[in-house]
């Protein structure tokens, strides 16, 4: 429990900078536990985490999991339009990502705006990290009133540098380099775990991708959960959540038929 809260609050604290962490940008021309996950596990053991080390070899190389080609093929979008970044927000590979971003003049709803924008079409591979089945069926699940006030628990404990967490601890320093305030980021961070908690709303089970997999709606993220090691793929390329959906599956399953 602890682990989850800490990991929730440090990803508050990590939107609360925004610009935290180094790019490297090239332009270029369900809820609940799943019982049948636990059954079908590669290791039998819910508990057991990290076996998957092909996945875990890539955490120092997103770009390369799933190539430009495949891409290009599963969107089809022109290359023409593309550009990629390399996110890597704090040292930890495990807060990494790759992203694939297409100016395809889409229009679409901001958060917190009423009319429609301009919007590019994105699609980024992150993530990879150790997790158990437990960890991750607990982990992606409609979130409770104690799970949020616990994350706004440590989230205040972050700011006040009493987390014990090596990524928090650098997310705040990085909040200092940025002249980020404490009360700066418990206001801001207050808001984002309200907002964590509607996101948490949205995750729906995916049968039959890895170990287990869940799909969050509010956010067109793909988690999945192979052998140990869980990654995840966002895909925002249309204003239709099932073609997100169905997008994000197709690449989960190159990433997987890479990495059994």
């Amino acid at each position: 429990m602890k682990t989850i809260k800490i990991a929730v609050a440090t990803a508050v604290l990590c939107l609360t900078l925004c610009s935290c962490g180094h790019n490297d940008k090239k332009k270029q021309n369900g809820n609940g536990i799943n019982i049948d996950a636990v059954t079908n596990s590669t290791s039998r053991d819910p508990n057991a985490k990290g076996d998957n080390k092909c996945l875990l070899d890539y955490q120092s190389k997103y770009d390369a999991l799933v190539s430009e080609e495949d891409i290009l093929l599963t969107t089809g979008f022109s290359k023409d339009v593309m550009e990629t970044k390399y996110n890597k927000v704090l040292k930890n590979p495990e807060n990494h990502e790759f992203v694939y971003k297409f100016e395809n003049g889409r229009m679409g709803k901001i958060p917190g705006i009423k009319s429609e924008m301009a919007v590019p079409d994105l699609v980024a591979i992150r993530s990879i990290k150790p997790m158990s089945l437990t960890t991750f069926n607990q982990s992606y699940q409609a979130a409770t009133d104690a799970q949020m006030q616990a994350a706004n628990d440590a989230l205040n404990d972050i700011a006040d540098g009493n987390s014990g967490d090596a990524d928090a601890d650098e997310a705040m320093k990085k909040a200092k380099e940025q002249n980020i305030s404490k009360d700066e980021i418990k206001k801001t961070g207050g808001a984002l775990t309200d907002a964590f908690k509607e996101v948490s709303k949205g995750y729906r089970m995916v049968e039959g991708l890895g170990d287990a997999a869940v799909w969050n709606v509010v956010t067109h993220e793909l988690h999945v959960l192979q052998n140990g090691v869980k990654f995840e793929i966002r895909t925002d390329i249309s204003n239709d959540t099932e073609k997100n959906k169905s997008v994000a599956v197709k690449l989960a399953e190159i990433v997987l038929n890479k990495c059994k």
